[in-house]
C-alpha cells in the first residue's frame, strides 16, 4: 500500500516524442507528462541482477502512484538528476508503480 507521508520526492516523468527539423529530418525530443510524488526505496537483491550486475549509487527506485502511461521509454528527473527507466513494475492492484531507473 502507498503511504502518502513517505512520498517525499518530486518525481518529473518525460516521454519521447519525434520532431521534425527545418531540414525536415526526425528527431527525438523530450515532453513533460506530469510532476508526481514518490518514495525513494532501496534495491533488493532480485532488482540489482535485473539491473545487471552491482548496484551503484547512479541507480534507484521510485514508488509512485499507478499511473497506466508510464513505460521503459520514459525518463524522470529527481532532484535535477536525470534516470532513464530501466524497468516499471505494479505494486498491488494498480496501487502504484515501482520504477527502477538508471542515471543518465
Amino acid at each position: 500500500m502507498i503511504q502518502a507521508g513517505k512520498l517525499n520526492r518530486q518525481l518529473i516523468l518525460y516521454r519521447p516524442i519525434k520532431q521534425r527539423s527545418g531540414s525536415g529530418a526526425e528527431t527525438q525530443a523530450w515532453s513533460k507528462v506530469a510532476t508526481v510524488w514518490a518514495e525513494r526505496q532501496s534495491l533488493n537483491l532480485r532488482e540489482v541482477n535485473r539491473m545487471a550486475g552491482i548496484a551503484e549509487a547512479q541507480e534507484a527506485k521510485f514508488l509512485i502512484r499507478y499511473r497506466a502511461d508510464v513505460s521503459t521509454f520514459f525518463e524522470v528527473m529527481c532532484d535535477k538528476r536525470r534516470y532513464s527507466v530501466v524497468a516499471v513494475d505494479e505494486v498491488g492492484n494498480r496501487e502504484g508503480l515501482a520504477l527502477l531507473v538508471r542515471a543518465i
